[in-house]
C-alpha cells in the first residue's frame, strides 16, 4: 500500500512538472526561442571560438569573428537563393503560359467529372476573386510585418550567440553550482561530453544537408528541371524539420515539373528520384556522418516534432529534435536518468 502511493506521489510530480515545463514553454516563447536557436549556434561554433582564442586572439574578437561567420554564411546562402527567384522571375511569363494551359485542361476534365462549364467555372471564380485579394493583401501586410519582426530577431539572436560564447564559462559554472551532480569534477565532465557531443551532432546535420543539395541540385539538373539549384536549396533546407521537412521541400520541385512540363513522367522521375536520395539519406548519410552521437527512435521524433509545434509553431518542429537529443545524452550520463533515456533511444536490445 505505501509503495503504491509512493509510486502515485512520483507519478504526480512528474506529470505536474511536465506540465510546468510546457506551460512556461508555451508562455516564453518569444524569449525562449532565439535563446534555444543561439544556444544551439553557441555549440556549434564553440571549437572555431576556441581555434581563435589559441592563436592569441582575445575572447571577445573571437566570439565576434565567430558571429561574422554565421552571418556571412547566411547571408551568401540567402543572396545565392534571392538570385534563383530572380531568375525565376524572368519566366514569370512563360510559366504563367504553362499554368493557363495547365488550367484549361483542369477545367475540361472537371467539365466532363461534373458537367460544369467552362464559363460557369469563370462566374465562380469572379465571384470569388474579390475575397481573394483581400486574403492576398492581408497575406502580404502579415509577411511584411513578420520579416520585420524576424530581422529584429535575428539580430537578437547574433547578440545571444556572442554572448553565449563570451561568457561560456560563467554559463557552464552556474549549472555547475545548481548542484545537479555528485561532484564538480562529474558535472565539469558531463556538461563537456554534451557539448561536443551536440557539437558533432549539429556538424553532421549540416553535412547531411549540404551533400544532400547537391545530391538533388545533380538530380533535378539530370532529370530536366529549370532552376534545380533553387529547388534543391529548398528541399535540402526543409530537411531539418525530420520525416515532415523532406516531403514538403520535394513537392514544390513535383509541382513545378506538373505546372510546366508537358509529360507527365518528369513529376513521377521527381518523386522517384526523391525516394531514392531517402534512403541514400537514412541508410548511408545519416549513420555515418551524425553517427551514434544522438539516436532518437522514430516515435520520440515525431512526438517530438507535434509536442513543438504545439508549443512553439513551426521553430519548435526544428528545434525540439535535437533538444530531445540533448536531453537523452545527459539522461544517459546520469545513473538515476537513465530510464529516460532508455525510452527516448532506439537501441537494438530494445
Amino acid at each position: 500500500m505505501n509503495s503504491e502511493r509512493i509510486n502515485l506521489t512520483r507519478v504526480n510530480k512528474l506529470l505536474v512538472t511536465i506540465f510546468l515545463v510546457s506551460g512556461l514553454m508555451y508562455l516564453g516563447k518569444p524569449f525562449l526561442v532565439p535563446l534555444a536557436v543561439a544556444a544551439f549556434f553557441a555549440m556549434l561554433f564553440f571549437p572555431v571560438t576556441k581555434k581563435l582564442e589559441r592563436t592569441k586572439v582575445k575572447r571577445p574578437i573571437a566570439a565576434l569573428l565567430s558571429v561574422l561567420i554565421i552571418v556571412v554564411s547566411l547571408g551568401i546562402l540567402g543572396a545565392l537563393v534571392y538570385y534563383q527567384f530572380r531568375q525565376v522571375e524572368s519566366d514569370l511569363p512563360q510559366l504563367e503560359k504553362k499554368v493557363k494551359e495547365k488550367a484549361n485542361y483542369l477545367r475540361r476534365i472537371f467539365y466532363q467529372k461534373t458537367d460544369i462549364s467552362e464559363n460557369e467555372q469563370e462566374k465562380i471564380i469572379d465571384q470569388k476573386k474579390p475575397d481573394m485579394l483581400a486574403s492576398a493583401s492581408k497575406y502580404a501586410k502579415d509577411v511584411f510585418f513578420d520579416s520585420l519582426y524576424g530581422l529584429l530577431m535575428f539580430f537578437v539572436l547574433l547578440a545571444y550567440t556572442f554572448f553565449f560564447l563570451l561568457y561560456r564559462n560563467r554559463v557552464r559554472h552556474f549549472l555547475v553550482r545548481l548542484r545537479l551532480f555528485n561532484s564538480e569534477q562529474e558535472a565539469h565532465a558531463i556538461l563537456t561530453k554534451v557539448a561536443g557531443i551536440t557539437h558533432d551532432y549539429l556538424k553532421g546535420v549540416l553535412r547531411v544537408i549540404s551533400i544532400l543539395a547537391v545530391v538533388y541540385f545533380l538530380g533535378f539538373w539530370a532529370i530536366g528541371i529549370e532552376h534545380a539549384l533553387l529547388f534543391a536549396i529548398i528541399t535540402a533546407v526543409l530537411r531539418i524539420v525530420p520525416y515532415i521537412g523532406s516531403f514538403l521541400g520535394i513537392a514544390f520541385p513535383i509541382a513545378f515539373a506538373f505546372l510546366t512540363k508537358d509529360a507527365l513522367w518528369y513529376p513521377l522521375l521527381v518523386l522517384g528520384f526523391f525516394m531514392v536520395t531517402q534512403l541514400l539519406e537514412a541508410y548511408i548519410l545519416t549513420p555515418y556522418i551524425t553517427g551514434s552521437k544522438v539516436k532518437l527512435n522514430p516515435l520520440v521524433t515525431i512526438m517530438g516534432i507535434l509536442l513543438g509545434n504545439l508549443i512553439w509553431g513551426i521553430p519548435g518542429m526544428i528545434l525540439f529534435v535535437p533538444l530531445f537529443g540533448i536531453l537523452k545524452v545527459f539522461f544517459d550520463l546520469i545513473p538515476k536518468l537513465r530510464p529516460f533515456g532508455y525510452i527516448l533511444g532506439k537501441d537494438e536490445d530494445a
